[in-house]
């Protein structure tokens, strides 16, 4: 197999990130690529997919990495995993792989660890340059799952129709499940006993970066990784329920410019040009002179340290950032200024995040369990909605007419070639009950 099977291949099965974006995986492929590596870090509080899948498929892991060396023509992969997750890997494994060109990388036990460019420095002492991608240092990033995603469609033929979801916060138990996509969030809760959901809301992803979920309309997709539940009084709802208009207002009137958003930035720390206190105090009193702390918030990731950790007087800069680089993509505007940082702040090691502060911070320690129990249910949905749009880029389209009869794993919509996108797959079998330009219905046979 060469690089374009592997990215036809790849392609046809649907596999995109499987946690954040859903950026393409076959769009990473390339001849460029001297490390692969794989982000083991499961990253946020509460997350536990990638334990899971460690302990259970890295085997076939090393397996699949093997091959991708082979077919790209990469130096290495390295795997980054916390120090206090090593004992999910099986050690026989481990052993086998000293001086070969798989390579075991103990990263800290900060937040984020999981960010691409703060993974790329961990693993491999390269600094992506601002507003660029991994290749661009000829490293790839890949997510566990996505390398379990990859295995599947090289060996087993098997394209994404399942997703795997852990599910926490304020429940009686935590649980990891493989989950239909499509299937609905309120239907699968159900399934799984979490009915006493009342004065209480939900977030698809992490407490620092997830969305709030609809219960009654949103549905499990190739990016679900986590559903919380969460108190609807919890400063992590509170936080997101906030109108921007209203989250504008309380910057304008109490920042004080400390800079402490910005002396914790992880990006920040890395040398980037990215300085939230003047994002936040540009947006907040309509600066629009002042172009480049607007242009900044392109290098911003999202991930909330500068708001949980950083602000002292309970704003959220990371909200004002993320909706600053959503305007300004919108409106395509683009920084051109980019630089190369040569290397990391001298006072990034005392300014790490430790991830038990941040759980502390964030409120949630009665909720971080022991044990995650892996529940191998089989879920059977009457219905599933595929939506068209589960990745970055163009959205699939249909391939497929009401009426029509499919099976599980059967294309029913892709994207144009040449296109940023993928293929959906039908994740039951069943008829094809709608389509329409969000998603494709599937009523089981």
């Amino acid at each position: 197999m060469d690089i374009k099977e592997l990215q036809k291949l790849v392609f046809d099965a649907g596999i995109v990130g499987a946690g954040g974006a859903g950026f393409p995986t076959h769009q990473k492929f390339s001849g460029g690529i001297k490390q692969i590596v794989v982000n083991a870090a499961e990253c946020e509080p509460l997350m536990m997919v990638d334990h899971h899948i460690l302990a259970t498929h890295f085997k076939s892991s090393v397996a699949t990495l093997r091959d991708l060396i082979a077919i790209i023509g990469a130096d290495e992969a390295i795997i980054g995993i916390k120090g206090k997750n090593m004992h999910l890997l099986d050690a026989q494994i481990v052993a086998e792989l000293e001086g070969s060109n798989i390579k075991i990388k103990e990263i800290p036990d900060v937040y984020p660890a999981g960010d691409e460019v703060v993974l790329v420095y961990e693993t491999t002492g390269k600094i992506i340059p601002e507003g660029s991608i991994p290749v661009m240092v000829g490293v790839m990033v890949i997510n566990t799952e996505t390398l379990y995603n990859i295995h599947q469609a090289m060996h087993e033929k098997t394209p994404v129709v399942e997703k795997y979801v852990t599910i926490g916060g304020d429940v009686e138990r935590d649980v990891t499940v493989k989950v239909p996509v499509g299937m609905k969030i309120s239907e699968l809760f159900a399934e799984l006993g979490y009915t006493d959901l009342d004065g209480k809301a939900v977030i698809n992803g992490g407490p620092m970066m997830g969305k709030l979920v609809d219960l009654e309309q949103d549905v499990v997709t190739k990016t679900t990784k986590g559903l919380l539940v969460f108190p609807e009084t919890h400063s992590i709802i509170q936080r997101r329920r906030a109108p921007m208009s209203m989250t504008l207002k309380r910057a304008s009137a109490a920042c004080c410019n400390c800079t402490m958003c910005t002396d914790v930035c992880p990006r920040h720390l890395l040398g980037y040009s990215i300085e939230p206190h003047k994002i936040l105090y540009t947006a907040a009193h309509s600066k629009v002179l002042d172009t480049e702390s607007f242009l900044q918030s392109s290098l911003c990731c999202g991930c909330g340290v500068c708001t949980v950790i950083g602000c002292q007087q309970m704003l959220d800069p990371q909200a004002i950032a993320m909706e600053t680089k959503r305007l300004l993509a919108k409106n395509g505007y683009k920084r051109t200024n980019n630089k190369a940082p040569e290397r990391p702040l001298a006072e990034r090691t005392n300014r790490l995040i430790p991830s038990e502060m941040l759980i502390d911070r964030l409120g949630i320690r009665k909720y971080v369990k022991p044990k995650v129990k892996r529940d191998y249910i089989k879920f059977t949905p009457q219905y599933v909605y595929i939506p068209l749009s589960q990745h970055v880029g163009k959205p699939a389209a249909p391939v497929v007419a009401v009426g029509d009869a499919v099976k599980i794993g059967d294309a029913i919509a892709r994207t144009e070639a040449g296109a940023l996108g993928t293929t959906m797959h039908a994740s039951i079998d069943g008829v094809v009950q709608a389509v329409d330009s969000r998603q494709i219905t599937i009523r089981r046979a």
